[in-house]
């Protein structure tokens, strides 16, 4: 009788023993399937949005327990305007009807080219081609995207002191000004068949495409695009 008790016993632990190991491996293959969703679902995203980059290396971190089953993986980004880039918040739609939503946390590498200075470069100082080398980091960790053509660096000037080896983004640079505080400027605005021209005078300088103030006889103050030296348009 105790023989037949111990065989049984045996029997219901080896029983269970199959069923948990066929339920781990369910989640487990449930788990790769909603990992597999959304690396492709952020590759495909950080394709569309960064063209530059020359590699894209994408991390899942694994759904916890709590997660339950997810039949029909659908991700999306919750934050319609998220960045393909950095640290990631992914919703993952499940179920036929996509009823079911959870969540999990990604991180986008993007490897990618960009331009920065060879040595240190002091504020406003312009710009040449051998002041400046090709270097390659992880943009998607970088606030602002660095700036990755040598050709949109040369002949700007630096705003801000710059460091060897520092990824060089838009804010720092600016074109040469062309335009003084207090010059007298003529402003342009123009139409279909019709061009009219107006004095003004610089409330603030800047350089071709800036966006400045001027003045307008004795009050008016309006915004203005540089176009050319001494000459500004109204800003659309």
């Amino acid at each position: 009788m105790q023989a037949f008790v111990k065989k049984v016993f045996l029997t219901l632990i080896a029983g269970a023993l199959i069923c948990a190991l066929i339920l781990a491996n369910t989640a487990f293959a449930n788990t790769q399937e909603v990992t597999r969703a959304v690396q492709n679902f952020l590759y495909q995203k950080a394709q569309q949005t960064n063209e530059n980059t020359s590699e894209i290396a994408i991390e899942v971190f694994t759904p916890s327990a709590h997660f339950g089953e997810c039949i029909n993986p659908q991700p999306f980004f919750p934050n319609a305007n998220q960045e393909a880039a950095g640290r990631v918040s992914v919703g993952v739609r499940c179920g036929e009807n996509g009823n079911q939503v959870r969540y999990v946390q990604a991180q986008i590498s993007l490897l990618s080219n960009y331009m920065v200075p060879i040595e240190d470069i002091r504020s406003g100082t312009l710009l040449q081609a051998d002041m400046l080398t090709s270097a390659q980091g992880d943009i998607g960790r970088m606030r602002t995207q660095p700036i990755t053509n040598l050709e949109d660096l040369v002949g700007l000037v630096v705003r801000r002191n710059l460091r060897a080896g520092q990824p060089i983004h838009q804010e720092m640079v600016q074109a040469p000004e062309i335009i003084g505080r207090g010059d007298n400027v003529k402003i342009v605005a123009q139409g279909s068949g019709f061009q009219i021209e107006r004095d003004g005078t610089a409330v603030d300088s800047g350089g071709l495409n800036d966006v400045i103030r001027v003045r307008i006889g004795n009050r008016n103050i309006l915004e203005a695009r540089v176009i050319g030296p001494g000459r500004v348009t109204i800003k659309d």
